[in-house]
């Protein structure tokens, strides 16, 4: 009968077979409860198993790893570690193929002091010289930062194999320390493919992308074959540097050697798309996955957001959902952008009532950009009902509130908030001044925004950037001020930007008109976008004002010489949450007729009523 259960067990059986096949164990066959515990194990049955097991009054060492070892194999990570313990506390012996699953255990609970415990029972069993437990050790040390401990044990191997290399190169890329990480990987004797890999991820987190690649290079120079934890973080470093070369050198890397083409790397090949702004190439990747997770839609559809296609982002979050894939927070933070971005009213409402009806205005990141997203679509009023619900305010949050009531033109109460943000020991950092100077801009507060320029740099250690340096041109700009903007802007530490040329010559125009100052402007706008036909229209514009129509005609001529282009302008209106677009004389709406009808019945009537039309605005 004993040879028949053993064959039992060695079958596959039903789960009500197995308490059949207990029964008898309990009552006849007790010596083979060891068996039938692993025959559990091994079938991940861990629950039912642990109930026979806490029954073995003494249960031999080898059936105690078992158990250990199962949790840590089902992640059970806490549970694996109880075990452990209790069997040290019941004075059951310890074999030394336990000690591993429980110190990983410790290193992916971060739990340093158990941790140090099973350090101290390894060295009381005498097995502080097992090689398994030494590489154990030394990830467990180097996974909480404790490399002085991680070194002490790594210098403790007779015989270093590249296994406890790769964990020690590993804290040293997570604690920063990138030299240190090449001195042991250039010590090597014999390197694995996981050595490469750890190396490459070490430059890549710690930003070095340069190297990163150049390590790749070198890998496949000594014929190395990259596999997924290579091509992934390659990928990315493409995607980071816009590298769009390197990365269609990778992907036809992975083609022609039939690598796996799964779901992350694919995801990797579509980001590097976006960031490299081949957005149509993104989708396609896209759409030939066979499946996809939220990451990969989320990628997508900031892909769209990113690039200035809102309406696809828009469209691709309505298949999503129609898919009933839940979005995460940065899937929403990408559609709340791409609502931004479109101005919508309507378009803003449904998406901002989606995320608080799901409840996610309660993250922070999700939180501040429904915050930007309400007040670009100039609900001010919304943005900081929201703004004062919000339990958890980071600085993130005061920007997105501070430049929202900024850009809608309520100076003073961004201002108020700048000094409540301050008053809550919250740190501004560049943006937050950026929100202040628009104010100060908006509201034509010149030495206040001049002050605030200057306690960023003297107060707040900020090094002003081209954002601050523009809005402080604009700032004297709206003053009437061209003189002092043009000297700041010759002061400068950084180059002046198109936009902040661009600001000065649109000035110019302004009474009394600046003609000196729009020649200047514009040669260095000429020099640094030579295809903007706007520059030569403004500057053309500005000498018809002057009376100057010698030199207007002269730039009409250079701009027909360069062969540039006037961008045709056009208006928009939202209708039923639709945007429709026209240009002047455009007939391809589908209800053009219809629309001109209705203007020139509009035009008649204003006749009618005596409206003279100003023909130069």
């Amino acid at each position: 009968m004993e040879q028949h259960l053993l064959a039992l067990l060695g079958s596959s059986l039903h789960l009500n077979h197995f308490k059949q096949i207990h029964a008898l164990i309990i009552t006849k066959y007790f010596n083979l409860t060891p068996v039938f515990i692993r025959k559990l194990l091994n079938l991940s049955i861990i629950d039912y198993a642990r109930q026979i097991f806490d029954q073995i009054p003494q249960p031999d060492p080898h059936l105690c790893n078992s158990m250990i070892t199962t949790y840590y194999k089902l992640s059970l990570k806490k549970e694996a570690l109880e075990t452990f313990f209790l069997i040290h506390r019941n004075e059951t012996q310890i074999v030394h193929y336990s000690f591993p699953p429980a110190i990983k255990s410790c290193a992916l609970l971060s739990a340093t002091n158990e941790g140090k415990q099973v350090h101290s029972l390894v060295i009381s069993y005498g097995f502080d010289s097992n090689a398994y437990i030494q590489t154990s050790l030394i990830d467990f040390y180097a996974k909480i930062g404790d490399l002085d401990s991680a070194n002490r044990v790594f210098d403790a191997i007779s015989v270093k194999d590249p296994v406890s290399y790769n964990c020690l190169i590993s804290g040293y890329s997570k604690s920063g320390d990138v030299l240190a990480a090449r001195k042991l990987f250039d010590e090597m004797p014999e390197r694995t493919l996981a050595s490469w890999n750890s190396m490459i991820t070490c430059y890549a987190h710690n930003g070095d992308l340069l190297e990163a690649l150049k390590m790749f290079e070198r890998m496949q120079a000594e014929m190395f074959q990259p596999n997924e934890l290579t091509l992934v973080p390659v990928l990315s470093i493409c995607a980071k540097l816009g590298d769009l070369k390197m990365g269609l050198k990778v992907k036809q890397f992975i083609e022609n050697n039939n690598l796996c083409r799964n779901m992350i790397v694919s995801t990797a090949i579509l980001e590097m798309y976006v960031k490299c702004g081949l957005v149509d190439e993104a989708r396609r990747e896209f759409d030939q996955m066979a499946r996809r997770d939220i990451v990969t839609w989320g990628a997508m559809i900031a892909g769209y957001a990113q690039n200035g296609r809102s309406n696809e982002a828009l469209e691709l979050f309505e298949l999503m959902k129609n898919q009933n894939i839940k979005p995460n927070d940065v899937t929403l933070s990408s559609i709340l952008s791409a609502s931004a971005q479109l101005g919508s009213v309507e378009t803003g409402e449904r998406i901002g009532c989606y995320v608080e009806n799901q409840g996610f205005a309660s993250n922070v990141y999700v939180g501040s950009a429904l915050i930007d997203m309400y007040a670009k679509c100039g609900n001010i009023r919304k943005a900081r009902e929201l703004f004062d619900r919000m339990t958890h305010i980071d600085i993130v949050s005061w920007n997105s509130m501070i430049r929202g009531l900024a850009m809608n033109g309520f100076a003073k109460e961004a201002i108020d908030l700048y000094v409540e943000m301050k008053n809550s020991n919250v740190k501004p950092n560049d943006i937050t001044f950026v929100g202040l100077l628009t104010a100060c801009t908006h509201a034509g507060l010149v030495e206040m925004g001049l002050g605030f320029f200057e306690s960023m740099k003297t107060d707040h250690k900020i090094v002003p950037k081209i954002e601050h340096c523009a809005c402080i041109v604009d700032l004297f700009c709206r003053a009437g001020k061209l003189n002092e903007a043009y000297e700041f802007i010759c002061k400068m530490e950084i180059e002046p930007s198109v936009v902040i040329w661009g600001t000065l010559l649109s000035s110019c125009r302004r009474p009394p008109l600046n003609v000196e100052l729009a020649e200047l402007s514009c040669k260095k706008l000429l020099l640094l976008e030579p295809e903007n036909s706007a520059n030569y229209v403004l500057l053309s514009n500005i000498y018809a004002d002057a009376g100057r129509w010698q030199e207007a005609s002269k730039v009409r001529n250079l701009m027909q010489n360069n062969r540039v282009q006037k961008t045709a302008a056009y208006s928009w209106v939202e209708v039923d949450g639709k945007v429709h677009k026209f240009l002047v004389g455009d007939t391809s709406h589908p209800s053009s007729d219809e629309i001109y009808n209705v203007a020139d019945g509009l035009g008649l009537h204003l006749q009618w009523i005596g409206y003279a039309p100003n023909s130069d605005l």
